[in-house]
């Protein structure tokens, strides 16, 4: 997900041996520690802050620059996002269950290391590709690329360190590096528009962005440094099982990109920059519910849903799964409710007709991610679960047809297409899946009877 979900993280067991070495070491090895509800509350707060910085970030692209500078951002950042889980080939739901039962070996660190130096290869591969990606966009030249490659570089990076924080049971560490890449410049570059320098916009993006995110990278090394005081040797039988172990969360995480993103290339194929930039204001506001829902609730259950399905405690996984459910869902109608009611407000402040006549199409965008975040619940029941197999097959089902609906779709209907077939396919999403739940929490009932 844009802002994913950790693996096995903030477990309420004991600590593995290296983390506990971590939180008795100073106040800055201390961040995040404390009870899941105080660690909740305080990312909470970091996602709000963060959700204001990008909200205040769009408002000031959309006022001050052109829709198709904002489209150009939008598309990088969709680039980006789709690269950095390539890169890091969901290596980290194998790395995570290892750290989680390491020992005094400090198998722990061999794990880490690998896995960023594996990061590290998968880069420089991925970078002829995104070069010829954002030709065949038609984006080329419009932007610096030497930047948008190290951002891919730092941004990969720091999206593995967040998840590592999570599994060490540091929520609010993790999240004070989401905060330093995803908002913490942000100032600089709005201060700069609303002062004139609109001419260089693309540039003054890039390079702040940058420095977010090389911040995050420095903070997130720190807190996790014991992992490469002892040089680990890299082995390719260690790849292979990694990869063997992730394949699956792999191409479910990847689809899952793609099918939240690729409408965005479809409309830039179709429409232009533009365009994109009109759909993706919207978007960016619907998505970052989305993420907020996530941290502050589903980060913080997920350990105990967790715990329970390995336990097989049937009842336990039933009440935290509907508890995740019923304060994931008023959290997000409550979001939605708020910015569905403030957006006209907003456009009125902004007086630009491209964004107000497209008004329509963020309600619709909104009721398909309040309908996601009901599928995310259940997704993550079988993630669980072990359902890997179940969830790629669901993933290669339905982007499939979101990628084709899209294509028929955007030429005749414009955005609105788009907006229709991803609140469409979000809703068959959960049907499905909520079915193979169902299912397969019948048969744990069943075989939990006959153990009895």
């Amino acid at each position: 997900m844009r802002d994913d979900v950790p693996a096995d993280a903030m477990s309420n067991g004991p600590l593995s041996p290296l983390a506990a070495r971590l939180r008795a070491r100073g106040w800055l090895a201390r961040i995040g520690r404390g009870h899941a509800l105080t660690a909740g509350a305080i990312s909470m707060v970091l996602r709000a802050v963060l959700l204001v910085g990008k909200f205040a970030f769009m408002v000031v692209l959309a006022g001050y620059t052109s829709p198709s500078t904002l489209g150009v951002y939008a598309l990088l950042v969709t680039i980006v996002t789709i690269a950095i889980y390539i890169i890091g080939l969901e290596i980290h739901t194998f790395t995570a269950r290892e750290i989680v039962s390491e020992d005094a070996a400090g198998h722990g660190a061999i794990h880490i290391q690998s896995h960023f130096i594996t990061v590290a290869m998968i880069f420089l591969v991925a970078v002829p590709v995104v070069w010829w990606f954002t030709g065949w966009l038609g984006i080329a030249g419009k932007f610096s690329f030497a930047l948008l490659t190290a951002i891919i570089l730092c941004e990969s990076f720091g999206q593995e360190l967040g998840r590592y924080l999570m599994v060490l049971s540091r929520p609010v560490a993790s999240n004070i590096l989401q905060f330093l890449r995803g908002a913490a410049w942000m100032p600089a570059p709005i201060l700069l528009l609303m002062l004139g320098a609109r001419a260089h916009a693309m540039d003054i993006i890039l390079w702040a962005w940058l420095v977010g995110t090389i911040a995050a990278c420095l903070f997130g090394f720190w807190h996790i440094r014991q992992y490469f005081r002892t040089r680990g040797r890299y082995r390719m039988a260690w790849l292979t099982e990694a990869f063997l172990s992730a394949r699956h969360y792999l191409v479910v995480a990847l689809l899952t990109q793609v099918q939240y993103y690729s409408d965005r290339f479809i409309i830039q194929r179709s429409l232009g920059e533009g365009v994109v930039g009109v759909y993706s204001f919207y978007q960016s506001f619907a998505n970052t519910m989305v993420a907020f829902v996530q941290t502050g609730v589903v980060s913080v259950l997920l350990p105990q849903l967790l715990l329970a399905a390995k336990r097989d405690d049937v009842v336990a996984e039933r009440k935290t799964r509907a508890t995740m459910m019923a304060w994931a869902m008023a959290l997000a109608v409550g979001i939605s409710v708020t910015l569905g009611a403030g957006m006209p407000v907003l456009l009125g402040q902004l007086h630009k007709d491209a964004y107000a006549g497209s008004l329509s199409d963020f309600y619709i965008l909104l009721v398909g991610n309040v309908i996601l975040v009901a599928g995310l619940v259940v997704h993550l029941a079988l993630y669980a679960r072990r359902r890997d197999v179940d969830l790629m097959r669901v993933s290669l089902a339905f982007v499939p047809l979101g990628l084709v609906t899209n294509i028929v779709v955007v030429p005749i209907f414009g955005i609105t297409g788009a907006a229709c077939t991803f609140a469409l396919t979000a809703l068959l999403e959960f049907v499905v899946k909520s079915r193979i739940l169902m299912r397969t929490g019948s048969d744990a009932s069943r075989s939990k009877e006959k153990c009895s």
